[in-house]
């Protein structure tokens, strides 16, 4: 299932792109939305930034009617002249298969980050309702990661 997000930022497509290539923005962010995590790798030098998170995530499968908790490998590499990346999701025990490309644009003064995720899930049956409910997660979770990520942006200016 295809699905696009787009977040607006109060600042210049530069500006986010330094943000979003720092590791103590991803590691604040996560601190800021109360999300446990660990970075498991980081990397960067004039062309490239990634990092690796791994982070928990509650969950509730449809047709179960239980919430748990799973662990989510989350993996974003960025190139920063083209201001565009590739996000993966190793969803752990969930049968998703998550990923997706991102770029950074100029809207006036502000810039747009647009996600283009393509989401799968193996399961027969229940994958569609499997996919309709990471969206919705992913939907969710991007208002408040936004909202956080703009409240950064004045360590960046």
């Amino acid at each position: 299932m295809k699905h696009e997000i787009k977040a607006r930022y109060p600042a210049s497509p530069d500006i986010v792109m330094k943000m979003f290539a720092d590791k103590a923005f991803h590691t604040r962010k996560l601190e800021m939305l109360g999300m446990p995590y660990k970075v498991l790798a980081q990397s960067g030098n004039a062309r490239q930034f990634s990092i690796r998170i791994e982070r928990k995530v509650p969950v509730q499968m449809p047709g179960v009617g239980k919430k748990a908790e799973t662990t989510i490998v989350n993996e974003e590499v960025w190139n920063l002249a083209d201001k565009t990346g590739v996000v993966k999701v190793d969803a752990g025990v969930m049968p998703l298969d998550c990923s997706c490309t991102t770029a950074i644009t100029a809207d006036g003064a502000a810039a747009i980050v647009t996600y283009r995720w393509e989401v799968k899930s193996s399961v027969p049956l229940l994958g569609g309702k499997i996919e309709k409910m990471a969206i919705a997660d992913m939907e969710s979770r991007s208002d408040d990661e936004t909202r956080v990520a703009i409240e950064l942006l004045k360590d960046y200016r």
